[in-house]
């Protein structure tokens, strides 16, 4: 079985909690949180920083 590490963050800002709309996929227009993959060499707290 392949192992990938993933993470995701929780971003709260006066009241209010960020999410983003998949826009592909098999879980298309579904909600999540940000984050995903680590990339060789990221660690855990700066992967989900990296999301567009």
């Amino acid at each position: 079985m392949k192992h990938i590490e993933v993470v995701a963050a929780i971003i709260r800002k006066g009241g209010k909690i960020f999410a983003t709309q998949r826009g592909y996929g098999e879980w298309k227009d579904w909600w999540e949180f940000p984050g995903g993959k680590m990339e060789v060499g990221e660690t855990p707290e700066e992967a989900p920083m990296m999301v567009a």
